[in-house]
């Protein structure tokens, strides 16, 4: 937490005051296992950029800015409706699982790696948790992890594109793009060896694990 000493601000949880991501996570990790200390689900993984763990976190305890949230903040908007369904008010869980267009995406990105879609799953701690449930090598779980972790981002860019632009993002553009941000996140950041394009596309890791 920042707080302001003087004319300076300081990084309160660091003993020099300094900002730093390795700090955030930390605080991050420990905050979620505080308010969840016998049901844990979010953990960092280093091979996503900090912005879209941080927003998995966020998205998790329902902490953004969803109309629903908005308006319990106090922000006046013209009505909680999803502006993609129209069906439900837009709540954190609705924006991210239980919406038919969020839905759809993480239908696509499952069949894309291979993991059958989970029946009645609304709320995106429980997505999380089956995911992170499966069976696997430990590679294999980072790896299907950090592509959650790029689910979530991607239907939050596309959320906003909506509400702020007003163009809809068709289904297959945003599996596409959590394709394509995955494999950069796997070949910058991780240090593992990465398989080409063309194999990630069709999910053949298996030279990866």
């Amino acid at each position: 937490m920042l707080i302001k000493e003087g004319d300076v601000w300081k990084w309160r949880n660091d003993p020099s005051g300094s900002f730093s991501v390795k700090q955030v996570r930390l605080d991050i990790e420990n905050a979620s296992i505080a308010a969840n200390s016998n049901d844990e689900v979010f953990h960092w993984n280093n091979w996503a950029p900090p912005k879209s763990n941080y927003l998995l976190w966020r998205a998790i305890m329902g902490k953004v800015a969803a109309k629903t949230e908005l308006i319990h903040r106090g922000v006046r908007i013209g009505d909680c409706l999803c502006p993609r369904c129209g069906l439900s008010d837009e709540s954190p869980d609705h924006l991210f699982v239980s919406c038919l267009w969020s839905q759809s995406v993480w239908w696509n990105v499952l069949s894309w790696v291979r993991i059958p879609f989970p029946l009645n799953t609304f709320i995106l701690k429980d997505m999380i948790g089956f995911l992170k449930l499966r069976q696997g090598g430990g590679a294999w779980k980072k790896i299907i992890y950090m592509i959650a972790i790029g689910t979530v981002w991607r239907l939050w860019n596309a959320r906003n594109t909506m509400a702020f632009e007003g163009k809809f993002i068709p289904v297959a553009t945003i599996t596409d793009q959590i394709k394509e941000d995955t494999f950069l996140w796997l070949s910058n950041r991780s240090k593992i060896k990465t398989t080409s394009w063309e194999k990630w596309r069709s999910f053949d890791v298996l030279d990866m694990l």
